[in-house]
């Protein structure tokens, strides 16, 4: 129920925003406050998540063997477990971080329970778009954490997760479209079609990558990130284009399987060419 994968993603891009933002002066209290207080507060998110998806969860074959749908976990205790995380996620929070870390730990729980869940998801092929601001408060956080305040970079790192998040899961959804058909949402390849959806997603990648070397010419990162950060951007690219060129669902797959580390990548990036 916590998706661990997401909460793992989110908790290093915080976590490269805070060794980033620290510099030398790296402090490790602050650093596993974070942590835990993410961890909390994303698990969570992701409770609830499946606690009002629940009905959608049932119906489709992706989700149909989460704990509520399957029984395994009464919707009242996914209800429970997902406030009580969150609200152990604000506590930490509060204790070991400055205010402005917790309010953006909080807001990314709030966007991606009531924004994106309960309103977004059901109504528009946006969902995902407007969404993505959830996971693109997690860099801001780590930042917040690190000096009480967010800068240029800061803004930076979350307009990258948040331009990220479509190529990313748009992938997915054409891999599911007839998952998310059957179940009535309006995921953009259930919307648009697949052919076009996999232009979106090329689309949206060429706006990515360029924004993932932008850091390079403003100072923020040299000549290290630079690399990395140009050659995976790369690959995912020629991926993408393959992918619009050849809209199929196993290409699709490969592209979602490739969006999922360069994320992960170009973070580690940031902090590598800051060591270096």
């Amino acid at each position: 129920m916590i998706k661990p994968r997401i909460m793992l993603l989110l908790d290093l891009t915080a976590v490269a925003a805070f060794v980033v933002a620290s510099g030398p002066s790296l402090g490790l209290v602050k650093m596993f406050g974070l942590l835990l207080a993410g961890s909390l507060a994303s698990g969570g998110a992701a409770a609830l998540n499946c606690y009002l998806d629940r009905d959608l969860d049932g119906r489709m074959g992706r989700t149909r063997s989460r704990p509520i749908p399957k029984g395994v976990v009464e919707p009242s205790r996914g209800l429970e477990f997902g406030l009580l995380l969150i609200g152990g996620g604000a506590l930490t929070s509060l204790y070991f971080l400055p205010l402005l870390a917790t309010v953006f730990i909080l807001l990314g729980a709030f966007i991606y329970v009531i924004f994106y869940t309960e309103w977004l998801k059901r109504r528009t092929t946006l969902n995902i778009v407007l969404g993505g601001s959830a996971g693109s408060c997690a860099p801001l956080a780590g930042w917040a954490a690190a000096t009480g305040q967010v800068g240029l970079a800061a803004w930076l790192m979350a307009l990258l997760v948040f331009v990220w998040t479509p190529s990313h899961f748009w992938g997915l959804a054409m891999r599911a479209v007839d998952d998310y058909s059957e179940a009535g949402i309006p995921m953009l390849p259930v919307v648009v079609g697949e052919k076009k959806a996999a232009q979106y997603i090329a689309v949206n990648t060429l706006l990515l990558v360029p924004l993932s070397l932008a850091f390079f010419p403003l100072g923020v990162f040299g000549l290290v990130y630079l690399l990395i950060a140009g050659g995976f951007g790369l690959w995912l690219l020629i991926v993408d284009l393959k992918l619009a060129f050849d809209p199929s669902k196993s290409r699709a797959w490969t592209a979602f399987k490739v969006s999922s580390p360069y994320l992960a990548i170009v973070f580690l990036a940031m902090v590598l060419d800051k060591a270096v």
